[in-house]
């Protein structure tokens, strides 16, 4: 756990915080397989040791229980990609400094006290990475207050209602979209040749130093860049 930390403490020279968090967060997926891991999955697993409501506390034995069992079904997916004790371990020692919750009420609507409670503990994430300064500190009212006046001050959310307001991209959660873009940068495919190494097409993510061996570091969103475009 130690080296993985150290690890996530090398990406402190990413410029802008959102893609630093974001990427911080990628490298910590794939050290637990969580990048694996589908969410009918995880509440498939979920389901079973019975926290479909978020009042349920749990103890340590029952969160390595249901570790387990999720690492369990992913090593039935993955085979020998995933190994269960190592990623138990790594998984709980991680929860154990960040604490998240299922939030939504029996109804599947959440009010703004449930709504609080998870940005709360979402914004436990960057701030177990040292960057909570940058996504508004632990102040999350003007989040709440920001998200119902977009539900049009309705008393309760309904989930697809949050998304929407997620894909604004407010400032105390913008690191979670940046996440995904990060995801689904690394496999993209870009048909322009590098005027360095005369790679042709380009693979993964290009906001990033590319390759080690080059002296160019850019800060370029994948999807603004046209295609064929030289690096130069």
């Amino acid at each position: 756990m130690a080296e993985l930390y150290q690890s996530l403490a090398d990406l402190n020279n990413v410029r802008f915080s959102a893609y630093r968090t974001a990427m911080k967060l990628r490298r910590l997926q794939k050290a637990l397989c969580l990048d694996l891991l589908g969410m009918p999955a995880a509440c498939e697993v979920f389901e079973q040791h019975g926290l479909k409501q978020n009042e349920q506390l749990m103890d340590i034995m029952q969160v390595m229980t249901c570790l387990t069992s999720l690492y369990e079904k992913l090593d039935q997916q993955h085979g020998n990609l995933v190994n269960v004790p190592l990623c138990v371990d790594m998984c709980l020692n991680w929860l154990l400094n960040v604490y998240d919750t299922y939030v939504a009420s029996a109804t599947g609507f959440c009010d703004q006290r449930r709504l609080g409670l998870l940005l709360h503990d979402s914004i436990q994430i960057p701030r177990q990475l040292g960057e909570v300064a940058s996504f508004g500190g632990s102040n999350i009212e003007p989040s709440v207050r920001s998200c119902f006046q977009f539900a049009n001050n309705k008393p309760e959310l309904e989930a697809a209602m949050f998304l929407d307001w997620m894909r604004l991209e407010p400032q105390s959660m913008v690191w979670l979209p940046v996440l995904h873009r990060v995801a689904a940068a690394e496999t993209a495919k870009h048909q322009a040749k590098c005027n360095i190494c005369k790679e042709c097409p380009i693979i993964g993510f290009r906001t990033k130093r590319y390759f080690a061996k080059h002296p160019r570091m850019g800060y370029l969103p994948v999807q603004t860049i046209l295609e064929g475009d030289n690096l130069e």
